[in-house]
């Protein structure tokens, strides 16, 4: 029977999956699932991105993310405008709530990240990081 960790893409498969169980947990206490913890952080760190953006930057489908800024805007954490430029896209920006809840939500990723490389020591963390940002970015970048 061949280990399930013979593959790098069932290993990112089973990361992600664990990770957004471990954020849904970790987030609950604010009320929030994973999906909106991970637009809330994304939106905090840019201060402004369109709906477009944030689909491409989380790597989400464009119902899910639209469904969660309406979710969001409805709670008091993101403002959604038209773009002067093209009125058919919003512009999401954070509200003073969001920002409040922005230090919580990155702590509770770095919390599952910890989680996921307990074991690593730290260079062995900083280079996981590293590679892990650059197929990211790369996979942000196939895309555009």
């Amino acid at each position: 029977m061949p280990n399930i960790m013979d593959s790098g893409f069932k290993a990112i498969s089973i990361l992600y999956r664990k990770s957004h169980i471990w954020l849904n947990e970790g987030c609950a206490q604010y009320s929030l699932t994973a999906a909106q913890a991970l637009v809330i952080s994304i939106v905090c760190d840019f201060g402004m991105l369109t709906q477009d953006g944030i689909t491409k930057r989380l790597g989400l489908d464009k119902s899910v993310v639209a469904k969660t800024v309406l979710k969001l805007e409805e709670t008091g954490y993101m403002t959604r405008t038209k773009n002067a430029k093209d009125k058919r896209t919003y512009d999401i920006q954070p509200t003073n709530k969001a920002l409040a809840v922005y230090p919580s939500v990155k702590k509770e990723v770095d919390i599952c990240f910890q989680r996921m490389t307990e074991t690593m020591t730290t260079s062995g963390r900083d280079d996981f990081k590293r590679l892990l940002l650059v197929a990211a970015n790369l996979a942000v970048e196939l895309d555009d």
